[in-house]
Formats: structure tokens, C-alpha cells, sequence
């Protein structure tokens, strides 16, 4: 059994692909452990905590003088913090604020706030491409940008430049429901078939207008709550 714990000058290969196995399980305890805030919001200390964490734990790999157990108390330390510091922020929000940053507004119902872009480095050209990414041209259409603390832009338009909704002009919206997926892959999900209220019978008449008559021959099939469905056949290019 080659040496994989402790510091070893020399690593045999069966020893690398073996800390290379360990290392992909640290790497999967910590992806899967870390709060999903880190993931989605993304702050400055959540990509330097993300960046230390991967540099850590990949350290064995990258020199064999480098002992498992000297990685192990840094990435606890790091976790414990990441929790204390998560917990704190929500219980309170001046410290939140603190340390994961204000809103900062960019413009203000038309006008540019230079004090903030220049605080921000934030230059015209970022901000026109960001408002180009909404679908705006024109800043005095904006009443509203904001400089998120995770580095995303929020933008909203002047009252009159927004879109109508059907709630403006006193319309009845149909609700929308995420489509049930009843065939994947050529196997069929009884349990979803059954809540879109159609049984198999009601199904394969329907697959017949697709010219299909076994189910296997289905790639994708989805049912939304109007009972209309998607279908993707398997030979399908």
C-alpha cells in the first residue's frame, strides 16, 4: 500500500491517483456543503472564501510535502467562519451591510451619479452595455440602476417606458404551471402522467399524431396543465 498520508518527498503513481481520488471527495464535500448565497449572490468574501477553499484543497496534489492533515484545520476553520459569519448576517443587518456591501445606485430616474460610478469603477461604457444586455438605449428611459453587492445590475424603467401587463388594463391572465415531463429518455413516468389528470391510453392516441406508436421512440415528452404537450423524438437530429 503506497505512502498517501503524511509528507512524502517522492509520490509513487498509485499514490497520486489515489490522493487525486480523496481530493475529488473534498472537493464534493465542499461544493456540496457551502450555502447556496455563495453560489448565487457571489459577494468579494464569497470568491476569495471559494478561491482559498479550491487552493487548500487541491495543495496535496500539487506537492507531495503537503500532508492531508495539514489542510484539514484550515478548511474547518474556514467552514466554522463561513457559518458564524452567514448566521450573524442574518440576525443582523448592519453587519450583513458591512460586510457584504450596499446597493449602489447608478442612475437616479434618468441622471448619471458619477460619485457612485467613480467610487465603483464603473465606467459609461460598462453601464450602456449593461443596459444594452435589458434591452434599453436610451438612459432617460431609466428610472432606476442599481449596482447589486454581487456585481449584478438591477434595472428599472420610468413608469413610462415600461411594458404593459395585463393587470394595467384589468385583463384575466392565465396561470402558468412548469410542464410535467412524462416520457425521458424513452421511459415513461406513470406518477406524472397521473397528476396531469390523462392515463396511457389518452397518452399513445396522442403520440399517433406524431407518428409514434412506442413509447422508447421518445426522447422528451412533456404535458403542461392545458394538456397540450412536447414531444422530441429519439431520431431527431
Amino acid at each position: 500500500m503506497p505512502q498517501i498520508f503524511g509528507v512524502i518527498k517522492e509520490i509513487s503513481l498509485v499514490g497520486f491517483i489515489i490522493r487525486t481520488f480523496i481530493v475529488g471527495i473534498i472537493v464534493f464535500l465542499v461544493g456540496r456543503n457551502i450555502p447556496k448565497r455563495t453560489i448565487n449572490q457571489l459577494t468579494a468574501y464569497d470568491f476569495i472564501l471559494a478561491w482559498i477553499l479550491g487552493a487548500l484543497t487541491v495543495a496535496p496534489l500539487l506537492d507531495g510535502e503537503i500532508s492531508f492533515t495539514y489542510i484539514i484545520i484550515p478548511l474547518l476553520t474556514l467552514f466554522l467562519w463561513h457559518f458564524i459569519f452567514d448566521y450573524i448576517s442574518l440576525k443582523n443587518r448592519k453587519i450583513s451591510l458591512y460586510f457584504n456591501g450596499k446597493p449602489a445606485i447608478l442612475v437616479d430616474n434618468g441622471k448619471i451619479m458619477r460619485k457612485n460610478m467613480k467610487k465603483h469603477f464603473i465606467n459609461i461604457d460598462l453601464l450602456l452595455s449593461e443596459l444594452r444586455i435589458k434591452n434599453i438605449f436610451d438612459i432617460s428611459e431609466v428610472k432606476y440602476a442599481i449596482l447589486e453587492p454581487n456585481g449584478h445590475f438591477s434595472i428599472i424603467k420610468k413608469e413610462s417606458h415600461r411594458h404593459v401587463t395585463p393587470i394595467d388594463v384589468n385583463l384575466f391572465a392565465k396561470p402558468v404551471d412548469l410542464p410535467l415531463v412524462i416520457i425521458n429518455d424513452g421511459k415513461l413516468f406513470e406518477e406524472n402522467l397521473a397528476r396531469s389528470g390523462v392515463d396511457r391510453m389518452w397518452l399513445m392516441n396522442n403520440l399517433i399524431m406524431y407518428n409514434i406508436d412506442d413509447i422508447k421512440n421518445v426522447y422528451l415528452c412533456t404535458i403542461d396543465s392545458f394538456k397540450k404537450i412536447y414531444v422530441a423524438k429519439k431520431n431527431n437530429n
